[in-house]
């Protein structure tokens, strides 16, 4: 079984930036959501966002865990060059797991299950959607919002789920 943590919304803060470089208090209040994802392309945006507090207590975690990994979606349109800074970003805060366990893709339902052993895989997100395709696909899923729970909650959530060392 594999822990996946999703990074934007989980660990990082990407609609407080995104709000910020908009000009406007809360991500919701832009009026082209659209276009405000657009002009992020081709930047160095995803290596701005700042960590959650608390997001280094859910690795350390996940770090005594049998198995973790990173699953984050790239940004459409914008593949490489998001992956490029979300790599970076990870690496800065010394997030980042073992080379074949960070997943970049729109598709995380893929991974919901292990191909080899067919046990269900863990997933910790913010959007519901992924988590509802996880948990269709055979895996367990788990939403998060770092802004509004506490990480104290989810690993306490997480400890019923997986082996960890103490």
């Amino acid at each position: 079984m594999t822990l996946f943590i999703d990074m934007d919304g989980v660990l990082a803060d990407f609609f407080s930036l995104l709000a910020r470089d908009n000009k406007v208090s809360h991500w919701k209040e832009i009026n082209d959501r659209e276009k405000a994802l657009f002009q992020i392309r081709g930047t160095d945006f995803f290596n701005r966002v700042e960590a959650f507090e608390g997001a280094a207590t859910l690795i350390s975690f996940a770090r005594k865990t049998k198995d973790w990994g990173i699953c984050s979606t790239p940004l459409l349109g914008d593949r490489t060059n998001s992956i490029h800074w979300k790599r970076i970003w990870l690496e800065r805060h010394n997030f980042m797991p073992k080379s074949d366990k960070c997943i970049f893709t729109s598709c995380k339902h893929k991974y919901a299950v292990d191909l080899v052993t067919e046990t269900p895989n863990i997933l910790v997100d913010d959007k519901l959607e992924n988590i509802i395709r996880w948990e269709n696909s055979g895996g367990v899923g788990l939403r998060f919002q770092a802004n509004e729970e506490s990480y104290v909650s989810l690993i306490r959530r997480l400890e019923k789920l997986v082996d960890y060392k103490d």
